[in-house]
């Protein structure tokens, strides 16, 4: 194994007197604690993790910039970039840039791994965005996966054996009382959309971009599923997830984080690969448009130390892809990249993020291989055109 870098600010930025603070914005599955930890101990100034796991997190980025210096979003980047709450990344100050431009270069003939992540990445000479390298990029990709949903073996007892599983399911009404979606409008509107067309028999014509006739069928089915009791609960965060499913719900939207909670608490959670597909999703990191001087250096370095590959080992076990896997490898055993990413049974028991027993000994990890869970990415996480109804309608559908 090489040796372990530790990024460090640039000689050229003064320390003396106060350490710089970094202020970090993120949801709590992008960060689990040992990432937080390993960045405390490895970098030379303070970091301030505030996780929020709502849209307030978001509505914080766009008009506070000058709360924050690092944000890992995912999948709100056209807003937060058209709202100037951020500023475009040098990429001849990440260690790896080289490598980021390669792959956005490849990723041009093969969209399976990261679909349209590249294609606004670069920042071009006339100020628009495109997929055209050049030294300014508006976000740093770190991680990416697929979401779909999860259920408990009671649920299949509602079905014949052998059938695929559907993300029709959600909305099954041999599953009522029984069922639990996210609360978050982007997220949760599309799930509920490829629930409606599978479940109601629909098609929409862009399930990522829905119009606003296509956000009311979506809207309209979920309130009357709810006034039916149809939702068991819905959840805020991963751990929110974990409990729905100890607390008698069978079947239900969830995050990988929750899955392996699970697992660890010896709940048989199965996580579904839907026949109609996964949504996809990546999460990068941005700087904000208000962080200068020190602030910016500390920002620097803190990109850099993602590029390390050892916070990439660490979310793998919680079944997250790093943007260039080649440098996570050496920081997994051989049993955990042939699980997690080569899609081999489990040659030994491996351990969740905290290192407590999660994957059994010959274990298959649902859905595959990097490649082919990628290659089955129906609709990425993606801010609609229509987002302001679109959050009014689901606020609705919540309250109703």
């Amino acid at each position: 194994m090489p040796p372990k870098s530790h990024p460090t600010l640039p000689a050229s930025t003064e320390l003396t007197g106060n350490r710089p603070t970094l202020r970090v914005i993120a949801r709590s599955e992008v960060l689990p604690k040992p990432v937080r930890e390993l960045a405390a101990r490895d970098l030379d100034f303070d970091i301030e993790f505030e996780l929020i796991d709502s849209v307030k997190g978001l509505q914080r980025v766009v008009t506070r910039p000058d709360t924050f210096d690092i944000y890992h979003q995912w999948h709100t980047i056209d807003l937060i970039w058209t709202a100037r709450a951020i500023q475009a990344i040098d990429l001849r100050r990440i260690h790896r840039g080289r490598e980021i431009r390669a792959r956005a270069v490849a990723q041009r003939s093969d969209a399976r791994k990261l679909g349209s992540l590249f294609d606004n990445l670069f920042l071009q000479p006339t100020g628009a965005l495109g997929s055209i390298p050049s030294d300014q990029i508006i976000m740093l990709p770190i991680m990416h996966g697929v979401d779909a949903f999860g259920y408990l073996p009671a649920a299949l007892k509602e079905w014949p054996v052998g059938t695929p599983a559907s993300w029709g399911w959600l909305l099954d009404p041999r599953l009522q009382g029984r069922v639990a979606i996210m609360n978050e409008p982007v997220l949760g509107m599309i799930e509920a959309a490829l629930a409606v067309e599978a479940a109601e028999n629909v098609t929409f014509s862009d399930v990522g971009n829905l119009s606003i006739e296509e956000i009311d069928i979506v809207a309209d089915a979920l309130i009357r599923k709810k006034k039916l009791g149809h939702f068991k609960t819905i959840w805020g965060n991963y751990e929110e997830a974990a409990r729905s499913m100890q607390r008698g719900t069978v079947l239900q939207s969830i995050f990988s984080p929750a899955i392996a909670m699970l697992r660890r608490q010896g709940v048989p959670v199965i996580s579904a690969v839907p026949q109609e597909g996964y949504r996809g999703w990546h999460v990068d990191l941005c700087l904000s448009s208000a962080t200068r001087g020190e602030a910016l250096d500390a920002a620097y370095a803190y990109l850099n130390w993602w590029m390390d590959g050892r916070a990439g080992g660490i979310v793998a076990r919680q079944g997250y892809y790093y943007v260039l896997p080649e440098l996570v490898r050496p920081h997994v055993s051989a049993a955990e990249w042939d699980y997690w990413y080569a899609g081999k049974p489990a040659a030994e028991a491996l351990n969740d993020t905290l290192g407590q027993p999660a994957i059994p000994l010959g274990h298959v990890r649902e859905g595959g291989s990097y490649l082919e869970r990628m290659s089955r990415v129906r609709v990425w996480n993606v801010f609609m055109d229509e987002h302001s109804y679109l959050v009014r309608r689901w606020r609705e559908f919540l309250e109703s």
